[in-house]
């Protein structure tokens, strides 16, 4: 089972349905069939108040990923009976996925489901050097 847990301000219309098909996707793309995923769609303030204190760097950014596992290593930590492990949380700034869509003629709900990927990937243990 994979379970997709969306945080999304109000004000941030997205198309949920297609952010949970991307994760799907993606984690049957690389045999994950057992996970859960928290995803939060947040302003400019929230994200760069996260990118700060959490990862050290300065300003705001478009995604953010918190792994709660090393690379393979999913069976670390014992859960109840039918409960997908936790790879972790995506925070997605919607001002950015707004920009980048403008940037690049994409729908919104594109540009958000592409940083979803990308933030996926991260929580898979996959790093821009890889």
């Amino acid at each position: 089972m994979i379970q997709v847990n969306l945080f999304v301000g109000s004000r941030y219309p997205v198309n949920r349905k297609k952010i949970r098909e991307t994760v799907k996707r993606v984690l049957k793309e690389y045999d994950v069939n057992q996970a859960q995923v928290d995803i939060s769609i947040v302003g400019k303030r929230k994200i760069k108040q996260l990118n700060e204190s959490k990862l050290k760097h300065e300003g705001s950014t478009d995604v953010l990923s918190f792994p709660q596992h090393n690379k393979g290593q999913l069976d670390d930590f014992p859960l109840p009976p039918g409960m997908p492990p936790h790879l972790g949380d995506i925070v997605i700034s919607y001002p950015a996925a707004l920009e980048n869509a403008r940037k690049f003629g994409k729908l919104v709900d594109d540009q958000i489901c592409f940083f979803v990927e990308h933030g996926l990937m991260h929580l898979l243990g996959y790093h821009h050097d890889d």
